[in-house]
């Protein structure tokens, strides 16, 4: 176990997320990990750990119904904290209970390898005026309300709101500016995407809907 904590402890002070979440799935001793033991290994980055952690089932290139909600509320309920100033993520009892078998973390984490590395590659640190404490509660706030698109269980809505909140949250632990906007602008991006679904979705039902209780009218 002392190793297991050595090992992570390394990861968490110098490696990236995608390096950092994959150590703590691959050095987990246990065969089921809770959200309360995930949030202290990941010490004090936890906040933009949690929010890439919820953020990356939905990034794999499968669709599964119903797992956007799993991920999305807590998605959302971390983001808020981050918004309001809390120093440490805070997630509700029956959540920091909940657990995940140590093989799924780490094949999520295995999967996401690519969109990771690909998001770090271009990350250094940049600071600015947007990459402090007000940074990091504007970046709480849009993700906040880019999870609430990412709740709804529509294909395609997910992803990339999703993928905003990680570059986000990224760009806040290498204190980057660049990667910082670069997610806000995603997250544009995939709100104009996700609203067009929801306003095609909106139509068809409601033709839908005249045809089954107007026809003939």
């Amino acid at each position: 176990m002392h190793g297991t904590i050595d090992r992570i402890a390394e990861a968490r002070a110098h490696a990236p997320a995608s390096e950092l979440i994959l150590t703590v799935a691959r050095a987990w001793p246990e065969p089921r990990i809770t959200m309360g033991e995930l949030i202290e290994a990941f010490g004090m980055r936890s906040y933009g750990l949690l929010i890439v952690l919820f953020a990356l089932p939905n990034l794999l290139p499968i669709y599964i119904p119903g797992l956007s909600p799993i991920f999305g509320v807590p998605l959302c309920i971390i983001c808020v904290q981050l918004a309001l100033g809390y120093p440490s993520p805070r997630l509700p009892a029956f959540l920091t209970r909940r657990s995940m078998r140590r093989s799924d973390l780490e094949m999520i984490a295995e999967k996401a390898q690519r969109w990771l590395r690909l998001i770090e590659r271009y990350v250094k640190p940049r600071p600015s005026m947007i990459t402090g404490r007000t940074a990091e509660r504007f970046v709480g706030a849009y993700g906040a309300a880019l999870s609430l698109i990412v709740i709804v269980p529509l294909p395609f809505t997910n992803g990339p709101p999703s993928l905003a909140c990680a570059v986000m949250a990224i760009g806040v632990m290498e204190e980057d500016s660049l990667t910082i906007i670069a997610g806000a602008l995603v997250g544009i991006g995939a709100t104009l995407l996700s609203l067009s679904i929801f306003g095609a979705v909106w139509w068809m039902l409601a033709q839908a809907l005249q045809w089954m209780f107007g026809f003939g009218a």
